[in-house]
């Protein structure tokens, strides 16, 4: 997992890279999913690719879990954009902040 906090870009980004996949999440923008073994150049973005879904989806509860057993508040909003599983947080608060 790679974190980058937008200092050429007016966002922050998260990357998760596996043997296989690379997923790049852009909040403001679109999102990256590679498949390195078919297009090691990342020249075809399949984040949107019907076929890719599964994993696309399972890459991002990997990140999503990861983010949150590392306290990086990145993870905080992406239970209202991405299935990640159920929200068990108030989205609305950073994890600095304490529901009242």
């Amino acid at each position: 997992m790679c974190e980058f906090h937008g200092h050429h870009f007016p966002y922050p980004q998260r990357m998760l890279l596996t043997q296989r996949h690379k997923l790049v999440v852009n909040p403001e923008s679109v999102n990256e999913l590679y498949d390195l073994v078919e297009d090691p150049h990342e020249l075809h973005n399949r984040n949107a690719d019907p076929a890719y879904e599964a994993v696309r989806d399972a890459l991002l509860a990997n990140l999503y879990r990861q983010l949150r057993e590392r306290g990086d508040n990145f993870y905080h909003w992406m239970t209202s954009m991405y299935p990640v599983g159920g929200k068990d947080h108030d989205a609305s608060l950073s994890s600095f902040e304490v529901a009242r």
